[in-house]
Parts: structure tokens; sequence; C-alpha cells
């Protein structure tokens, strides 16, 4: 056998033996990527959520509707809720109850509740029914919380800010119907962001306001007419 001839046969046995590692390889694993939770999950995440509501207080009840909204109010991928909660029962409208609060339980990926921030006690500016749903989300996750009287309305307008992490009032709207003659009648309008606040009570007027924006907390009976212009 010339050295040719045995040249060429090393190049063959060296390509059969590739052959057989190629062959021995394991196959490659498929990937599968995670897939967003189904409805049926989140719903059941939903149903959780009463348990971490405290044993003394329920939701408040507006016409029949519970006040209760659900957001991603923090923009970190996990829903959040905002409740109006009060002590005692649902009897004669509340009107028996020492405490009404706005609160914002935050979700955890884990599906449990955190309590992330409230308002103070707002039980005598919630004394009375209101004839329509009292807490709802507006555009951009601004978190929208009503109440109305005989002579008067107001909405508080509240929204999570990333820099001082917590909720803030961001701006509200006073409605006041005056008398019977329509004396006193008119808007106050109040954006914190922008430290404006236009009135119509009265003599038309804009005035400056302190642009530091507010949390929640500071928003109790006491404050809340003050903060408005009411």
């Amino acid at each position: 056998m010339n050295r040719l001839t045995l040249l060429l046969l090393s190049i063959v046995l060296i390509s059969c033996n590739n052959t057989e590692k190629k062959e021995q390889l394991p196959e490659k694993k498929q990937v599968v990527q995670p897939t967003i939770k189904s409805i049926e999950e989140v719903k059941s995440k939903i149903k959780r959520f009463n348990d971490f509501i405290p044993s003394d207080y329920e939701l408040v009840i507006s016409r029949n509707e519970l006040n209760k909204v659900m957001s991603d109010f923090n923009k970190d991928g996990v829903s959040d809720y905002a409740v109006l909660l009060a002590s005692g029962k649902n009897d004669r409208d509340y009107s028996n109850t020492k405490d009404v609060r706005l609160a914002i339980f935050e979700g955890q990926a884990d599906g449990s509740f955190v309590l992330k921030s409230q308002t103070g006690n707002l039980t005598s500016a919630f004394l009375h029914v209101n004839p329509n749903r009292r807490i709802k989300v507006a555009r951009a996750n601004v978190i929208s919380v009503k109440h109305e009287s005989m002579r008067h309305d107001y909405e508080l307008q509240i929204k999570y800010d990333k820099t001082y992490n917590d909720y803030m009032l961001i701006g509200s709207e006073y409605n006041n119907y005056g008398n019977a003659a329509k004396d006193g009648a008119g808007n106050i309008s109040s954006n914190f962001i922008e430290g404006k606040r236009v009135s119509t009570i009265g003599k038309n007027k804009t005035t400056t306001l302190d642009k530091k924006l507010l949390p929640i907390s500071e928003i109790n009976d006491s404050t809340v007419y003050e903060l408005i212009g009411g």
C-alpha cells in the first residue's frame, strides 16, 4: 500500500469518526417562552383581594356598586387597587361610621397586596349618599374620588409620582351650586402640578399655588376644603 493510498484511507477514517460524533450529540432542547397569565389566573387573584381589607372595614357601596378600581397605578407591571373603605356596616348609608378613607393597595409579584398609601379620615365629607360611583380611574391612571352634597360637589385627582414614590394630590375640581338665586355659584379648578388655580366664583380670578405636591395622607376632614379652595 503506497503513501497516497494510506493518506486517502486516513481522511476517510477521520471523516467517519466526525460523523459518528455528530450523530451522538444530543438534540437541542426547544426553549419555551413564558406566556402571559390567563384571564382565569388574574380573576383568581382578584378574588383573594378581600383578604387584605381590615376586618372592621368594608368597601363603600354607591348605588349597589363597590368603590373599587384596578389599574397598574405605579407602572410596575402588576395590577393595583384603589378602594374607598368605611368602618362599620352599610346601615343608613354609613351615617354611623367613624372612619372613611381612600386606600391604595399595590399588587406584588407573588399575588399578594401591600397597603401603600391612604388618606386621612374623610368621614364628614362622605356622610351623604352620592348618586354616582365615587371612585373611578380617569385617563393616564389618575384616580378620581368624587363627593356630592346638596350645595356643592368636588373631585380629587390623585396619581402615583415616581419622584416621591407615593400617591399625590395633583388636581381638584370644586363646584358650588350657590343659593336658590345661584348667588355664590361657580367652579374652582386647581392644578397642583402647574401650580395654578382658576376660580369663577364671584369675580373670575387665577392664582398661583405652591407647586409642591402633597401625599394623599395629608387629605382629611380638616384639610380637604382648604386644599381644593372651597
